[in-house]
């Protein structure tokens, strides 16, 4: 840009040179041109030095492969004594890699040992009728599941799993199934699987309007159009930030055992993916499948299982923080201590029930974040918000405890740790967040440490 405007004003004061009786105006712009040749002349030299590592890298791997190939030098030869053999690149099926194009690798070299030839002579032979330069192949693009949570740990191993057939059936963007609360109107993230980090993982979110009202159970509902004169935006309250979501499918479903109304939700960002008869079907059967879940749920007989497949908090936590570094999110965890097992001591046939107790108090307090249990009466909180916003976050935490009832009395202590550069894993994070408890436990305060 700096060389545009130095070449611009040359032309301008030659111009004003040549229109008024000002001869030191032809200096001014010959001055003016020789500082833009020196800035060209500098920028070229120092894109001749910069030497990208990767030709460096590519250079060291070659020479890697010719070695166990038995190549041990390469001279050069005429033109017409060389020869190219084409060699296919291996595919790369890795996770997470953003190459998606597979090149044929060109090797030239010089005749090597009869041990080594016998083999390229085998291959020359066999790709003999093969092009001289391939093609690039292309894989399709996958699904990359970006939510994939549950209200519970037994919930991601019943509904979840159930959610991501759905889902991969219908070739939906996102699957859920909500439970309505009527009063206040509020709808709770029983389970959701998502192609969108900013769906919610868990939580509750209100409006206005009821989703959906005076349907028959197990009827699908599709709106085909969501926006403007169809199905309101403001409505989709599962999603952090708006999403363009074209088409929007519920399935009423009450069960038996228990007074909650359920509602299992699907959406789509194509065009019609949802309108199909066969799509409607499909729908009710799953719609069937979840009032069965929740009503053997509600019995207890679902099967616990002899061994916790429960992720570990390490490993929880390092989620976390990859998730809130991907993102560009603020990444706050709080520990949430419920002080009367402390104070009034509880005893182990009430223990599981308080907990139970308290992890549904917590989830109606701390929205929009993730909870996890991290000790006996102790919760994990994990708020991807501001930071300047996390006082007030933390202080509301601990104020909606402090006049509860049997069996919540007595309060809770929060220690809060912001992560930041100076937490290099999951290990540093949560030694600071237990320092960060310690402290809140012993002065009665929430402690935030940043």
């Amino acid at each position: 840009m700096l060389r545009v405007l130095l070449v611009i004003s040359a032309l301008v004061a030659a111009a004003l040179a040549w229109a008024l009786p000002m001869p030191v105006l032809y200096g001014v712009a010959i001055g003016l041109l020789l500082v833009a040749v020196v800035l060209v002349s500098v920028a070229m030299r120092r894109r001749h030095r910069d030497i990208p590592e990767v030709y460096s890298e590519l250079a060291e791997q070659t020479e890697e492969d010719l070695a166990s190939l038995g190549i041990i030098d390469i001279k050069p030869k005429s033109q017409t004594a060389r020869e190219t053999v084409e060699v296919p690149a291996e595919d790369n099926d890795s996770p997470g890699e953003n190459s998606e194009n597979d090149l044929p690798v060109s090797q030239t070299s010089e005749s090597p040992p009869k041990g080594v030839m016998e083999p390229v002579d085998a291959y020359r032979s066999e790709v003999a009728s093969a092009p001289v330069v391939g093609k690039a192949r292309k894989r399709p693009p996958r699904a990359r599941i970006m939510v994939a949570e549950s209200s519970s740990a037994r919930g991601n191993d019943i509904f979840v799993p159930a959610l991501k057939s759905l889902r991969a059936a219908i070739d939906a963007y996102t699957v859920c199934l909500l439970r309505q609360e009527e009063a206040p109107l509020r709808y709770h993230v029983e389970a959701m699987v998502s192609q969108n980090s900013y769906a919610r993982s868990g939580g509750s979110f209100a409006t206005n309007d009821p989703l959906m009202a005076g349907h028959r159970t197990l009827v699908p509902i599709v709106y085909p159009r969501v926006g403007p004169h169809g199905f309101s935006k403001q409505k989709l309250g599962y999603y952090h930030e708006p999403i363009n979501v074209r088409q929007v499918a519920m399935v009423p479903i009450a069960s038996k055992k228990r007074e909650d109304v359920f509602i299992l939700l699907v959406d789509t960002v194509h065009d019609g993916g949802l309108e199909n008869a066969a799509v409607r079907v499909l729908l009710e059967q799953y719609g069937r499948l979840m009032a069965t879940l929740l009503d053997t749920a509600a019995d207890g007989d679902l099967a616990e299982g002899g061994a916790d497949y429960s992720k570990p908090r390490r490993q929880i936590i390092a989620d976390e923080m990859e998730r809130s570094r991907s993102m560009g999110h603020d990444l706050s965890l709080a520990l949430v201590f419920l002080n009367k097992a402390e104070d009034n001591g509880v005893q182990n046939d009430e223990l599981e029930e308080l907990e139970v107790r308290f992890e549904g108090r917590l989830r109606e307090v701390a929205l929009d974040a993730r909870i996890e249990r991290f000790g006996e009466l102790t919760f994990g909180v994990f708020y991807h918000g501001q930071r300047d916003t996390v006082a007030t976050w933390a202080a509301r935490i601990q104020e909606a405890f402090d006049e509860e009832a049997e069996p919540l009395d007595g309060g809770v202590s929060v220690g809060v740790v912001v992560c930041g550069e100076q937490h290099g894993g999951p290990d540093s994070l949560r030694a600071h967040a237990t320092a960060a408890l310690q402290s809140a436990f012993e002065s009665g305060e929430c402690i935030i440490v940043e």
